[in-house]
């Protein structure tokens, strides 16, 4: 008969399973942190390229405050002569004079500011990857400085709108965009018209208005256009830390 002996087992130490332990904790947090320094280099690289995006918008945005600034100054002075015409009551003496300027001058210009990146630098937490509180500040100042052109220059046109329904019953505006007649050199026939007092009074009114949306925006794209500038130089900066 034969007799089998169960091999002796030594007992692992109290220090043995502690060491065990610890190279099993150390590991899984090695592990953990290499994954955090991994995910934070990763966000940090993507913060990177939505801050060289923001930038790319705003050189954009110059483009586009230095073409609406020229459309502005170019109607300013075709305001101040629709309203000299009406006011020296010479509407019906240089008519076709004027249906050029009030075709010319009664467009409205819509001015749009598109910055979509921002959303993404705010959507995705990558602000909190810039450190330069000056920069945040500076990206924070021109958002409002935007909002804030973009607001009133909607409210001056809502105005205006509201009101050409009534310039309609006053002035002959029958042939104004007409499609088929419409391109360069274009000029609308009007047939004469008498005015009121009042009705003379309410069309310099109305025209002063479209003066005062055009110096008023001249003076914020300007400031908005410095913002901009100084905000690409301080982003450029930052890129290339």
């Amino acid at each position: 008969m034969e007799v089998h002996h169960h091999p002796h087992v030594e007992k692992k130490g109290f220090k043995e399973y502690f060491l065990e332990f610890l190279m099993i904790f150390l590991a899984v947090t090695m592990g953990f942190v290499a994954e955090n320094v991994r995910e934070h280099f990763s966000e940090k690289k993507i913060a990177h390229q939505h801050l060289e995006d923001y930038r790319n918008d705003l050189l954009q945005n110059q483009k586009e405050f230095e073409h609406d600034s020229s459309r502005f100054e170019s109607l300013l002075p075709v305001y101040d002569s629709i309203v000299s015409v009406f006011y020296t009551k010479n509407e019906n003496k240089e008519l076709t004079v004027l249906s050029r300027l009030l075709l010319a001058g009664q467009l409205n210009v819509v001015v749009t500011i598109n910055t979509p990146t921002y959303d993404q630098l705010i959507s995705s937490g990558s602000m909190r990857f810039i450190e330069n509180k000056q920069l945040k500040d500076s990206i924070s100042n021109y958002r409002t400085l935007s909002n804030d052109l973009v607001d009133y220059n909607d409210r001056i046109i809502t105005s205006l709108n509201n009101q050409l329904g009534e310039i309609g019953k006053i002035e002959d505006m029958h042939d104004f965009w007409n499609r088929e007649k419409g391109g360069y050199g274009y000029t609308p026939e009007m047939n004469p018209f008498t005015l009121t007092p009042g009705q003379r009074n309410f069309i310099i009114e109305y025209n002063k208005l479209f003066t005062i949306e055009a110096l008023v925006l001249l003076r914020r794209i300007k400031a908005l256009l410095k913002s901009n500038k100084s905000l690409v130089a301080m982003i450029g900066k930052e890129l290339n830390n």
